[in-house]
């Protein structure tokens, strides 16, 4: 299992906190992010080719920040779910606490039991990718998907 409990928690997928002092409210997060991050938000804002403002920080130089957003506290769940979905979670539990936990393929059915068990006051909300054509849905009458 894997879990995101804060925003420091998504720099692996590459969402970079760096700043809350970007923001003229100080209510949103300035993130650089990297090509996989853009992906997670793209999947998640169900924006394709989404257009991001210049990136602040270089990055690592194998896996370079491609850009940056301003992001708000309220969306840290919401990321969360679709970084470890992109990551081969193959369900996500957001709890209460607002972590969320990503239930990898490889993860033992005893364990995801016993954890489901003892988080079982805590789940707020299950997601998983069953819509017709991954997160999103065939329209019937169409055919079309976005």
């Amino acid at each position: 299992m894997k879990t995101i409990s804060c925003w420091n928690d998504l720099r692996p997928y590459g969402i970079d906190v760096l700043t809350g002092e970007a923001c003229g409210l100080s209510y949103r997060f300035l993130c650089d992010v990297t090509e996989r991050g853009r992906k997670i938000l793209e999947r998640w804002l169900s924006v394709p080719e989404l257009n991001l403002s210049d990136a602040w920080n270089r990055g690592d130089v194998a896996d370079p920040h491609v850009g940056s957003i301003l992001l708000t506290p309220e969306v840290l769940a919401g990321i969360s779910v679709f970084a470890l979905l992109e990551a081969g979670c193959t369900e996500c539990w957001v709890c209460r606490n607002g972590s969320v936990l990503g239930v990898e393929a490889d993860d033992p059915p005893e364990q995801i039991a016993a954890s489901k068990r003892m988080r079982a006051d805590n789940i707020a909300r299950v997601f998983r990718s069953q819509g017709t054509a991954g997160d999103r849905n065939v329209h019937v009458m169409s055919g079309r998907i976005e």
